[in-house]
């Protein structure tokens, strides 16, 4: 009896051993994998990516009503300045994720009512000056990440002209000459 209660102990500390490593590590692992397939693709700016197939696989299930444009930031050194398209009458979202597969922010079309959106993505530690109205300011828990956009496709007969307004989206390094 005693044998048995001694191996369901080193069961559980093993099984709890790697449990925990696999929430502390692999989370961090895959996104720096992503981060370097979608870098390497995008070759330092943004990335619009075309209708999703059933062979798309850039991005985790993806659905074939909506398009998806990313890039990966890097906000180690320099802010980084996002800029969201305003498709009309469509649903787009912009959404930032940490360096650990974390979602830290989302805009979309209803909260940004029409207007495109500025978003001022800062590193920690980092400051910028009072900006303009209606920028925001946003500071990212991790130096580098992902930047992804995410606009539906609502008739097929528009999608050239809605791919066409979702490419006005852009992600630009931003250097301290350049804040005001």
């Amino acid at each position: 009896m005693i044998g048995l209660l001694r191996w369901t102990i080193f069961i559980a500390v093993v099984a709890s051993a790697f449990h925990w490593l696999a929430v502390m590590i692999a989370p961090n692992f895959i996104m720096s994998r992503v981060l370097t397939v979608l870098e390497r693709n995008s070759r330092g700016g943004i990335a619009f990516g075309d209708r999703p197939t059933a062979d798309s696989r850039q991005i985790v299930r993806p659905s074939p009503d909506l398009l998806y444009s990313t890039c990966v930031f890097d906000v180690s050194r320099s802010p980084m300045k996002i800029t969201t398209a305003t498709p009309t009458d469509t649903y787009w979202s912009v959404a930032l994720y940490a360096d650990n597969t974390d979602n830290f922010f989302v805009l979309n079309d209803t909260q940004a009512k029409g207007v495109p959106a500025t978003i001022l993505l800062i590193g920690q530690g980092q400051t910028v000056p009072n900006q303009q109205p209606g920028v925001i300011v946003v500071s990212a828990p991790s130096s580098r990440g992902l930047v992804l956009f995410r606009t539906l496709i609502i008739d097929d007969a528009r999608l050239a002209e809605i791919d066409q307004q979702r490419r006005q989206s852009s992600c630009d390094t931003i250097f301290p000459n350049e804040l005001k």
